[in-house]
């Protein structure tokens, strides 16, 4: 009942700040992270691990958003549903949403795998960055399915109105991706591997 209720609240600006600003210290904070990636990698790594890591970004960023425009699209279902006290429809909406993004993760997954090696051809870059390039993006590519349900679940939990507690498991995240960065790169030596590894821990 209580859940019935958020979607009856009036639009205003106090309730639209709610949703807000959780999620902008969210995605803030995410590419905070991030950079701290950069720097773990360029300084135990190398500079062409760093390289590769942006070369695969154009790749990396059509997975993002393609999780992006479901998520955001399915969560605006759902919340029209809720909203319309439409429960059990949004309930077999929510299911098919996941399954959707299951399949899509292995499509795509699929369609890139194959095609790793070729993806670097003719860029005229050195053995050790075309490597770096291969092992960064097939490890990624393993996490796809993952890394949809996370950017899912991220936003359904916002259009819960629960998007404070959407911003502290990102944060958690964040915070383990960093700790996580120094121990499989500075202390176990992982190599580029390593950081897809903790990437996949986190997310999990």
């Amino acid at each position: 009942m209580e859940n019935q209720m958020i979607y009856s609240k009036p639009v205003t600006l106090g309730n639209i700040m709610k949703f807000a600003v959780p999620t902008i210290a969210m995605t803030v904070f995410m590419s905070f992270y991030t950079m701290v990636d950069g720097l773990f990698v360029s300084n135990l790594i190398g500079t062409n691990a760093l390289l590769a890591i942006n070369l695969t970004a154009p790749v990396i960023q059509f997975v993002t958003a393609v999780s992006t425009m479901l998520a955001t699209g399915g969560s605006a279902v759902i919340m029209k549903k809720m909203g319309e006290k439409k429960t059990e429809e949004a309930k077999e909406d929510f299911t098919f949403l996941i399954l959707i993004n299951i399949v899509v993760g292995l499509v795509m997954c699929g369609i890139f795998w194959p095609i790793l090696g070729k993806l670097f051809q003719g860029m005229d870059l050195s053995a050790d960055v075309t490597a770096y390039c291969v092992e960064y993006l097939s490890r990624y590519l393993i996490f796809t399915v993952p890394i949809l349900l996370m950017n899912n679940f991220t936003l359904y939990m916002i259009a819960s109105e629960k998007a404070a507690l959407s911003l502290i498991c990102s944060v958690a995240g964040g915070a383990l991706n960093m700790v996580l960065d120094y121990v499989f790169l500075a202390v176990f030596h992982m190599g580029i591997g390593g950081l897809l590894l903790q990437r996949g821990l986190v997310i999990r």
